[in-house]
């Protein structure tokens, strides 16, 4: 019986030993950027396998000294404050699980690791700024103003006097130690207050500041410590132009071509106006947009949801040098004039995003003389379209992979002067015109753009404005010979010395 005992009794020990099973740790982060560097007393973020979700049973030691565990926890992260009290420099974190730890990991502490909360939880982005009065929350739709006193939570600003107990409500006000400074948009702002209010928990810090004067749009937010820095993709929401990009790449902020189709992204343009296909009108919902104080075309003036943005028409007649100022009106205000470099040309392809291939910029290209689309198998069946064959609706929208010897119509913006026919000496097309529908009178590029596809020269057969489209242009090109196969063949455009090289196209053989 003694026997039968024993042997039961280590065959519990051995099932308890199976359940518990051995915590590892894979990396620790600041909670904020979810990279490093750390600090003590910073929000950390702990990922690693064998957490369980017991916070009870979980507890962290960071150079023998414990940090704080929140109660929320899973069997792959957590999160903890680490200890005040760890010197800078090499140690290790180590987890232990219901009396059972891991090997240490090794970290390095430094002295600050500043970073904002942001809103939504992501690593960049607008910061979780709010009003001092009325603590709303500053948005795109609701900018914070030069002169408004607002508030920002941010981590990683060091040692506080008093000194804070991570996961306790600071009993009175502790301002940090070192004097931090605040930028927005490289301008400085005036500190009221840093460190922890009264009732606010150890290791989230509160930076009072007033906005300065001067600004526009959604700028930097940058806090700086003991001399370092916090990310300057961190951003604060100020009403006006933030920039002015190509509406077919969203890129070359503050450079435009006359002629071409551009996007204003702005705050407080109005959170109710959601205007579409406008076109040729100069005003929607009380917004104006001028060059040079004339009022240009507007496409869309969307308003409506956390991005505010208009589409509109750079007017055709703007030097091709030099800077134009660049001005928002709106029913509530006018805005300070917005730099905007002219060049002959901002070739920008338009693109067609695989839903479920992130790295995938697929060129808009129609096979010509059809509403086909130039697309690898799989982006078509993402995107939920048919595939194209043989019995299929030349106007029918379908994809299908190009192939050698193919004739494709590349969509762009950009692309600079057009003319009646490629005339250098002809009238270009008057600002708020759309170029004849039926094609009657075509206004080509004077200049033949440069198109490879895989790095091989392709023939192009037409350049100019796509009939009835003000500012879209369309290339006829024809795919090479030699072009080697693939889903993500590299597709450039070169003309007036600009280039652009972002997008891809799907080159196969014949099925």
């Amino acid at each position: 019986m003694k026997n039968l005992l024993t042997h039961s009794l280590l065959l519990s020990c051995f099932a308890a030993a199976a359940l518990a099973q051995t915590p590892t740790v894979t990396a620790v982060v600041n909670s904020s950027t979810y990279a490093p560097p750390l600090c003590p007393g910073l929000l950390a973020t702990i990922y690693g396998t064998n957490f369980g979700t017991n916070a009870a049973a979980v507890s962290v030691s960071v150079g023998g000294a414990a940090a704080f565990v929140f109660p929320t926890i899973t069997a792959g992260q957590f999160s903890v404050i680490l200890p005040v009290s760890t010197p800078v420099g090499a140690t290790t974190l180590t987890v232990t699980v219901g009396g059972v730890a891991s090997a240490p990991f090794s970290i390095t502490l430094a002295a600050y690791s500043p970073s904002f909360l942001i809103q939504g939880g992501a690593a960049s982005g607008l910061a979780s700024v709010y009003e001092s009065t009325g603590n709303t929350v500053v948005t795109q739709a609701a900018p914070a103003h030069a002169g408004d006193l607002v508030y920002v939570y941010a981590i990683g600003l060091g040692a506080t006097n008093p000194a804070f107990v991570p996961g306790v409500a600071a009993a009175s006000t502790s301002p940090t130690v070192a004097t931090p400074t605040l930028t927005v948009g490289g301008v400085s702002a005036k500190i009221a207050f840093a460190g922890l209010p009264q009732g606010v928990t150890g290791g989230l810090y509160q930076v009072n500041f007033t906005v300065p004067s001067g600004l526009q749009g959604t700028q930097p937010l940058v806090l700086t410590i003991g001399g370092v820095s916090s990310s300057s993709t961190v951003t604060l929401a100020t009403p006006g132009i933030t920039s002015l990009v190509s509406n077919a790449t969203f890129a070359n902020p503050g450079v435009a071509s006359p002629g071409s189709i551009a996007t204003v992204f702005a705050n407080s343009i109005g959170s109710t106006a959601n205007q579409t296909t406008i076109f040729p009108a100069t005003t929607a919902e009380g917004v104006t947009v001028t060059f040079n104080g004339v009022a240009t075309p507007l496409f869309h003036v969307i308003g409506a949801g956390a991005q505010q943005q208009i589409d509109l028409l750079v007017p055709d007649e703007l030097p091709t040098t030099g800077t134009v100022n660049v001005q928002l009106l709106t029913p509530a205000n006018f805005y300070p004039n917005y730099a905007l470099k002219m060049v002959p040309s901002n070739p920008g392809f338009y693109r067609i995003q695989d839903p479920k291939v992130a790295t995938r910029l697929n060129v808009i290209a129609q096979f010509n003389g059809t509403a086909w689309l130039a697309l690898p198998a799989s982006t078509t069946a993402a995107l939920g379209l048919p595939a194209c064959t043989t019995g299929t609706n030349i106007l029918s929208e379908c994809g299908k992979p190009a192939t050698i010897g193919d004739y494709l119509v590349l969509y762009a913006t950009g692309l600079g002067l057009t003319t009646p026919g490629g005339d250098p000496n002809g009238k270009p097309l008057a600002t708020g015109t759309v170029p004849p529908i039926d094609g009657s009178v075509l206004y080509e590029t004077p200049t033949t753009p440069v198109v490879t596809i895989g790095g091989i020269s392709a023939k192009v057969l037409f350049s100019g404005l796509t009939p009835g489209y003000p500012g879209e242009y369309e290339i006829v090109v024809q795919v090479p010979s030699g072009v080697t196969s693939s889903d993500d063949v590299p597709v450039s455009v070169t003309i007036l010395g600009a280039t652009d090289s972002s997008v891809t196209v799907s080159i196969q053989p014949h099925a």
